[in-house]
């Protein structure tokens, strides 16, 4: 399991708490990996992480294009990304290849751990500059 840590934090309790609610959605993908869950808990759970990182993504998107973050497009790219591994994963699952979770969990802590300690530290300086801690 991940756990919350300083580690993760990105200066801006708003995002924080995303983050932990992010951690949270991929910790109970842990869950499924570990109990052998059904096909159809599996589909359940990413249906899950996929709704919570959209609504995430766009949170942090509409700060930034407000704030006139400089590395806008860039972080968009990441989240895209991270949006279309998602659907081929889902897909993957759609198809009866549930057993791919062990390849999604390590993608998932791959990403989180580049994209919040690293991508989305980026974003501090400017969010705190404009209000938002």
């Amino acid at each position: 399991m991940i756990e919350w840590s300083n580690k993760y934090s990105v200066g801006v309790s708003a995002m924080d708490e995303e983050h932990k609610g992010f951690i949270g959605t991929i910790n109970k993908v842990i869950v499924a990996r570990q109990c052998d869950y059904s096909q159809e808990e599996v589909e359940e759970v990413l249906s899950e992480l996929v709704k919570f990182a959209k609504e995430h993504f766009k949170n942090e998107e509409t700060y930034m294009s407000k704030f006139e973050y400089p590395d806008y497009l860039l972080h968009y790219n990441e989240h895209l990304n991270f949006s279309l591994h998602m659907i081929i994963y889902n897909n993957q699952v759609i198809n009866g290849e549930y057993k791919i979770m062990d390849e999604l969990y390590k993608y998932l802590q791959e990403w989180l751990v580049h994209h919040i300690q690293k991508t989305d530290k980026k974003y501090t300086k400017c969010f705190n500059k404009n209000g938002l801690r």
